[in-house]
């Protein structure tokens, strides 16, 4: 079918605008024993970006126990200066760096903080610290 020529024919490409994403990402330990799952979430308004992490943090005791509730699930607010960062792991994924940084020091310093042994501003920096990872 030829193209159209009328006066509603596109006046070139449509425009790709993007408002929202959200990527999650589940990592499991090598022993089998801890899961994380890593959501991004970008929200726009105007020219204004935001990004969120959700962390959630699975143990279990033994490889054929099923995963229960996470111990921990936090909402974190990135920082802006980590934008760029969080949109190259939405578009590219976690590198194999920003996944054991997620498994282990994310992972250990959101458990202190929901412990008590940690406050919950230095777990949630260490969170975000994996998007710094290569």
């Amino acid at each position: 079918m030829p193209a159209s020529t009328g006066p509603l024919t596109p006046a070139g490409g449509a425009k790709r605008v993007v408002v929202a994403i959200k990527v999650k990402f589940e990592l499991n330990a090598r022993n089998g024993l801890r899961r994380v799952m890593f959501s991004l979430e970008k929200d726009t308004n105007g020219d204004e970006v935001d990004w969120k992490i959700q962390f959630q943090l699975f143990e279990r005791d033994n490889k054929t126990d099923p995963y229960d509730d996470p111990i921990v699930d936090l909402e974190i607010e990135v920082d802006t200066a980590l934008n760029s960062k969080a949109q190259n792991v939405a578009d590219n994924g976690m590198t194999p760096g920003q996944s054991a940084h997620a498994l282990g020091p994310a992972a250990e310093d959101a458990k202190a903080a929901a412990a008590g042994d940690l406050d919950q501003s230095e777990a949630n920096d260490t969170v975000q610290a994996t998007l710094k990872k290569k």
